[in-house]
């Protein structure tokens, strides 16, 4: 029986000196694969995690309505100075607790900071603030490093309302006058409830020196390993992935269509080619079929051109018995006495003797008036009289069209 493949969800996240890839499946922990700058190829989710220094944490007292929180919390951040639009995909306001009508809410802010991803082959489908990737202790402050630099953590309740990278990069002095100094100003605001604890995730630091400075009982452990967010759980989206997404969109939109054009300009190829090979297909049956006939049509033509000759001969109309029938039709051809007759289905002569001329002019004004050699044009010339009065004529007749 084969085996359900779970969904597999890739977060990229800022470790302690280099970005590491984590895998795991939603809202559980994840399994270290090594340093990564860029997302693999295999992930059917990608989350990044960027740190804390691409962010604005503030938490701050809001008084209104629930609906008009995230006003409220952009009129916040301009009375700070902080620069931003009010899309969704910059700014994120949560509500953590409630009391005498004003919210607590937790507002998380992008900057204006470049995405740190050697390739952005594959972009994330959702991105997050790297602290929110951990289970961090309640009502504490949770310090660890991201990139070699320190960065500070702290929760009211379960709830993250704070996290900044710190200045110094060894917790000492400077960084615990700068860590007091952010819990003064937190408690000035009144959103720094009663601390527990405070969490160390790294190695360094005097835990007497910490204790005396912050009132805290520090404790040190290991950095557990990041859960991976819920789907959904954060709508930010830097500028420049988005510009980059639009762009790989373009660029997809643009494959496609060469793709169908090509597709198109193949298909109407293949189709141009395979009329073509039927044409020349039929072209070489017709040439066979040619080749074959040829022969019979050359004997057909000789056929031709032996009844073409014979047609006079056999033709009752035009044969010369019957064209000689009638040139002697004429009851004046009774005294003729013919000497020389030629014809041809084009023209015809006649020489002849007559006993007198006024036969030979009567034989001759017979013919030319004859219905039957109506398409012959006549010339006749005068008939030339002997000493015994007998009278030579000549008749010489033609197709009007072989005259013209």
């Amino acid at each position: 029986m084969a085996k359900t493949r779970k969904p597999t969800h890739e977060l990229l996240l800022p470790g302690a000196k280099v970005w590491q890839s984590w895998t795991g499946a939603e809202e559980a922990l994840c399994q270290s694969n090594g340093d990564a700058t860029a997302f693999g190829k295999e992930a059917q989710r990608r989350v990044l995690a960027l740190p804390a220094t691409h962010f604005w944490v503030l938490p701050a007292w809001l008084k209104g309505q629930s609906e008009h929180l995230r006003s409220m919390a952009l009129l916040h951040l301009e009375r700070m100075g902080v620069k931003t639009n009010d899309e969704e995909a910059s700014v994120q306001v949560r509500s953590i607790a409630e009391k005498e009508g004003a919210l607590l809410a937790r507002i998380l802010a992008l900057k204006d900071l470049p995405v740190p991803l050697s390739d952005t082959t594959h972009l994330p489908d959702e991105v997050t603030l790297h602290a929110l990737c951990y289970p961090l202790v309640q009502s504490s402050i949770t310090i660890f490093r991201e990139l070699d630099r320190l960065v500070v953590a702290i929760t009211s309740g379960s709830q993250l309302i704070y996290c900044t990278p710190l200045s110094a990069t060894q917790l000492d002095d400077h960084a615990l006058a700068e860590l007091n100094n952010i819990c003064l100003q937190l408690g000035f605001q009144g959103v720094l409830g009663r601390l527990e604890s405070l969490v160390l995730w790294i190695e360094d630091g005097d835990i007497g020196k910490i204790q005396l400075a912050t009132g805290l009982m520090p404790y040190r452990c290991d950095m557990p390993a990041p859960t991976m967010p819920a789907r959904g759980c954060s709508l930010l989206m830097p500028e420049d992935l988005v510009i980059e997404r639009q762009r790989q969109g373009a660029r997809s939109r643009t494959r496609f269509i060469a793709l169908t054009i090509g597709t198109a300009v193949a298909a109407a190829i293949a189709v141009i080619a395979t009329l073509t090979s039927l044409a020349m297909q039929e072209r070489n049956v017709l040439r066979e079929k040619v080749a074959e006939l040829t022969p019979r049509a050359a004997r057909v033509m000789d056929h031709k051109t032996a009844w073409r000759e014979a047609a006079p001969a056999v033709d009752p109309d035009t044969w010369p018995q019957q064209m000689l029938l009638h040139c002697m039709e004429p009851e004046s051809s009774k005294e003729a006495s013919i000497t020389h007759w030629e014809w041809t289905p084009e023209r015809m002569s006649i020489i002849g003797r007559m006993p007198s001329a006024s036969l030979a002019l009567e034989y001759t004004q017979a013919l030319k008036t004859s219905d039957a050699l109506a398409h012959f044009t006549w010339d006749t010339p005068a008939p030339v009289i002997a000493s015994d009065n007998s009278a030579t004529f000549e008749m010489k007749g033609g197709q009007p069209d072989e005259e013209e």
